[in-house]
């Protein structure tokens, strides 16, 4: 992984001015990413307004889709149009995640160092070590990174609805399982104070996902109305 040096250090004031403050590391990291979580509001608000646009767009693309079907450029162009029209934005899931992308290295790189206490604990787990629930021998079964899989996988599956019968949906499908598999992989052995912090910005993450695209958004049913 890339470091940051200055930004690693940042990260590490910041932790330790937040346990100056609450004398735990792990609650110091859930504090960190509720913030990140406030600063990103507004580009994730945008994101999942996006994707309910996108769920609601469902049954004019199918249209779209069946009618150029003999027509690519015809059917990326009425697709296109849409989307422009409607206001959603495939892409608008990426931006949010670049931004928490640093601060998740730099946690990364203040577990992994010697910025942060060996001893520093959180619950059962040891954050500069993998949480180790319990072993069966060799080996440790870690809770916090299947718990990640499963929220990824719920993430995952609402992006792969969102974008059903459109071009590119058949590699969002292959992403629905694949995706999880590589987080499992990744924070398996990872710090767990890393892991809990992913964890934590994921679940917040589906929350505000839950609100958005179970409520109406308020220009999605005009907006579909315009686009016929």
């Amino acid at each position: 992984m890339f470091k940051i040096q200055a930004l690693v250090d940042f990260v590490v004031h910041v932790l330790n001015a937040i346990y100056g403050v609450v004398g735990n590391y792990g609650i110091a990291i859930i504090i960190v990413t509720f913030l990140m979580r406030i600063i990103v509001f507004p580009l994730t608000l945008k994101q999942e307004k996006s994707m309910k646009k996108m769920r609601d767009l469902q049954p004019e693309l199918e249209k779209i889709k069946e009618k150029y079907k003999d027509n690519p450029q015809e059917y990326q162009r009425k697709t296109a149009e849409l989307y422009r029209e409607s206001g959603a934005n495939p892409l608008a899931g990426c931006l949010p995640l670049l931004i928490q992308m640093p601060v998740f290295v730099a946690l990364y790189w203040a577990f992994s160092g010697n910025a942060i206490p060996a001893d520093a604990k959180f619950l059962w787990f040891t954050l500069k070590q993998p949480d180790r629930l319990f072993t069966i021998g060799k080996f440790a079964f870690n809770l916090l990174p299947i718990l990640n899989v499963v929220i990824t996988y719920i993430q995952q599956k609402i992006m792969t609805d969102a974008t059903k019968g459109q071009e590119g949906s058949q590699q969002m499908q292959t992403m629905l399982y694949m995706m999880p598999l590589m987080m499992l992989f990744i924070f398996y052995k990872m710090p767990s104070g890393v892991t809990l912090y992913y964890l934590v910005s994921g679940a917040l993450s589906l929350v505000q996902q839950y609100f958005i695209l179970k409520g109406r958004s308020d220009d999605g049913k005009d907006s579909i109305k315009g686009a016929k």
